[in-house]
């Protein structure tokens, strides 16, 4: 017999040797590997005892800076950085030959915090290991997959971008400038409530330039000074089927109030004053139907029933048909006026009755958004103006406007506008802007919460009732004869909250049922987002016990 120890049984090689590289020392890399494994486990699982596998901790020495370094110990670091380096690299490259050549064996143990070995299961280089990087791609892939063909049949002026969490997911001709129609609410939304206070109100002040001799008799005019509220009504135009569910002043009880006091007698006139805004009553560029129509009231800072008469029809001088609103109101509760109404302005030192105060600035731009009010968009923008120290114009309203999205960091490249309400055809935005607006402020925001929903009071109460959509969608509508626009929130199936916006401008023809179409078309595209293997099922797999 001999004492010499029988020799050890050969290892089966490594991919890597089997492809030439020099064989490695087993038991020097699983001691490397499985320190490296260790790093990568929860804090929790790192405490290991003295026992356990040793690292060796290498600390850089701190060093002082002095600036009386001796020269030659200078001149001799310089000169042995650059072996330094030459080894540093040297090193790394043979840690990474040996990494490749292991990576494809089965077993690997690791260092365990009970100090019972285990077995990475998935591989260092593995897509499970970056499992988000590879679903985002592939859930993008798939949108666009689904979208492209519905795109492919849609005017040619037409863009589309879809954002997940701010993140651009979708992008279709996003540059383009294209005419918004009412999607352009939402810049004037965002805007007023960044530029004016959310909780403020407009207040409508009656004072008058008489004294009331006996408590009953007002001796001069009564003045009815606008505040720019847009809502200002009386309960009978309120009531009307097509204003179901929106805001407004009550004018009723203003008349209510002022019998109340006592006033039986005003020996002048009701007098209209709305000199808070200028007398420009609409955007040279609207056709003069949007007006007649009704789609948007002559605008003055003070305004009753949209500036419409009991006939139906739109009056010329919204100022003098307000005056003319109240005194009816008030001789209907026997009240004498003994003056026709008319039209001037309040004295400074007229004595103030009472005043009634419009809905919030909030209320208000959900009043703009949801019911897509023309009207209250538009004195909105009035007010921006007066709030720079302007004039209460559109013009300086929509300097204000201008001056914001210049300041707001949103993609502003081909945006302008003439007006606050998207009527002008002259007004030009991109889908760019409108998705990033929409996102900036995210899903649960006021602007959010301000947006249509389908089946419900607003532009969506009759679009969309059929599930998933009804109870997934909240949108901007836009709608003028060539041009059809939604912007907003879609909640998918996977409970993703996606911003989009979607333009479609038909050219010369008008919209019609094929561009509707499109919209519900892309929106049930978008509720399969994300199509893509769920994150769970490519997150590495736990460790596993050594095999055998």
């Amino acid at each position: 017999m001999t004492s010499e120890e029988p020799p050890p049984p050969e290892r089966e090689q490594t991919p890597a040797e089997r492809a030439g590289a020099t064989p490695l020392d087993p038991d020097l890399f699983r001691a490397t590997a499985a320190q490296a494994a260790a790093q990568a486990v929860p804090k929790q699982q790192r405490n290991m005892s003295a026992e356990a596998t040793e690292i060796a901790v290498v600390r850089r020495k701190s060093r002082q800076r002095h600036r009386s370094l001796d020269s030659s110990r200078s001149q001799s670091k310089r000169a042995s950085r650059p072996w330094m380096i030459a080894a540093g690299c040297t090193a790394a490259f043979a840690l990474l030959l040996a990494a490749v050549g292991y990576t494809q064996q089965v077993d690997t143990p690791i260092a365990a915090a009970s100090g019972t070995p285990l077995v990475a299961t998935t591989d260092v280089f593995s897509a499970r290991r970056v499992a988000e990087a590879v679903v985002r791609p592939v859930a993008a892939r798939n949108l666009d997959r689904s979208l492209q063909p519905i795109l492919a049949k849609a005017p040619a002026s037409t863009c589309l971008q879809i954002r997940d969490s701010n993140n651009p997911v979708f992008s279709y001709q996003v540059s383009e400038p294209l005419v918004p129609a009412s999607n352009l609410k939402l810049l004037v939304a965002a805007a007023a409530l960044d530029r004016l206070d959310p909780n403020s109100r407009l207040s409508t002040k009656f004072v008058t330039d008489g004294k009331a001799t006996d408590g009953s008799t007002v001796q001069g005019n009564l003045y009815m000074v606008g505040g720019g509220d847009p809502v200002l009504s009386t309960a009978s135009f309120a009531g009307r089927p097509d204003r179901a569910g929106q805001a407004f002043t009550d004018l009723d009880k203003v008349a209510d109030q002022i019998y109340d006091t006592g006033i039986r007698t005003i020996t002048g006139s009701v007098v209209g004053d709305a000199t808070r805004h200028d007398g420009v009553r609409s955007v040279d560029s609207w056709p003069e139907r949007y007006t007649t129509q009704g789609q948007v009231a002559p605008l003055s800072a003070l305004l009753v029933n949209d500036g419409v008469d009991g006939s139906g029809t739109v009056v010329k001088d919204p100022t003098l048909h307000a005056a003319a609103v109240l005194t009816e109101l008030l001789r209907s509760r026997g009240v004498t006026i003994e003056s026709d109404p008319s039209v001037g302005v309040a004295p400074k030192n007229a004595t103030e009755l009472m005043q009634v105060e419009s809905p919030t600035v909030s209320e208000l731009v959900t009043e703009a958004v949801r019911f897509s009010d023309n009207t209250t968009t538009e004195l909105l923008v009035k007010e921006l103006g007066l709030s720079a120290g302007n004039s209460g114009s559109t013009a300086a309203g929509v300097g204000v406007l201008q001056e914001w999205v210049a300041a707001s960091g949103l993609p502003s490249e081909g945006v302008s506008f003439v007006d606050g309400s998207g009527l002008s055809p002259d007004d030009r935005v991109t889908c760019a802007f409108l998705s990033a607006l929409v996102a900036s402020e995210g899903s649960e925001g006021e602007i959010a919460s301000s947006l249509a929903v389908p089946g419900n009071p607003g532009t969506l109460d009759d679009r969309f009732l059929s599930e998933p959509l009804r109870s997934s969608l909240r949108a901007k509508t836009g709608t003028l004869l060539q041009v059809t626009a939604l912007s907003g929130w879609l909640a998918t199936a996977a409970e993703k909250n996606l911003g989009f916006s979607l333009l479609i401008n038909t050219g010369s023809r008008n919209v019609n049922a094929a561009d509707l179409n499109t919209q519900r078309e892309v929106l049930q595209a978008m509720l399969s987002y994300p199509d893509a293997p769920a994150l769970d099922t490519l997150a590495p797999l736990a460790p596993e016990p050594p095999k055998g």
